[in-house]
């Protein structure tokens, strides 16, 4: 039988949704939530379409990050989601470990997707503040598309920024907004809210074993 602590830990969780609480065990967290990104960064899922009678072209390599970031909001929240993305973008910075897609150092502000990267710190606000309103189905709906679309909207005005400085011609910037947004971003909201949802239920459970 389920014992009285946990009854009222999970009863507590559905009606306040509280922070994950600070202890040793949260800052363990944060650590393997930046391994899991750093991981993201550099899996790639295969789609090929043709494997099911479809032509050929509809190959697809996806790169999980942006779930992995609404993930990581949704389970940590504000506080400890931020420190997970800052620092991700610290270790890249500074050069210390090639965290990013294309290595890393202080020049990778120049490349055309560290809009995106940046943009990891507003979604984490966004869905962890929709987060605090709820767990409806609704609040997770709500939670996946604000996240996947700040990401998006700051890394194209990043990329097209960068690509006007570098004298890119327009076909150019629309060939790297559509490589880098449009083509993934089905892709972003779906996978963002099975992410989210399984966030959802980790939560729940992190924080009665925390509390």
């Amino acid at each position: 039988m389920m014992n009285k602590r946990v009854k009222e830990g999970i009863k507590k969780f559905h009606t306040k949704n509280p922070r994950i609480k600070f202890c040793l065990g949260t800052l363990a967290l944060v650590g393997l939530c930046v391994m899991f990104l750093i991981i993201a960064t550099f899996t790639q899922i295969k789609f090929n379409m043709s494997d099911v009678g479809l032509d050929s072209y509809l190959k697809f390599e996806y790169i999980p990050q942006i779930p992995v970031v609404l993930f990581i909001a949704a389970l940590l929240g504000e506080c400890w989601g931020l420190l997970t993305i800052l620092l991700y973008i610290g270790f890249g910075l500074t050069g210390i470990y090639p965290v990013f897609a294309l290595g890393g150092g202080l020049s990778y502000v120049f490349q055309y997707n560290f809009g995106y990267i940046l943009a990891f710190i507003f979604a984490v606000i966004l869905v962890s503040k929709e987060f605090k309103k709820g767990t409806s189905f609704l609040n997770l709906i709500l939670a996946t598309l604000s996240g996947v679309f700040i990401i998006h909207i700051i890394g194209i005005l990043y990329l097209t920024i960068i690509a006007m400085l570098n004298n890119d011609s327009f076909e150019m910037i629309i060939n790297l907004i559509y490589y880098q947004s449009i083509s993934k971003m089905l892709y972003d909201i779906v996978l963002g809210f099975l992410a989210i949802l399984i966030a959802k239920g980790s939560r729940r459970l992190l924080w009665i074993i925390m509390g």
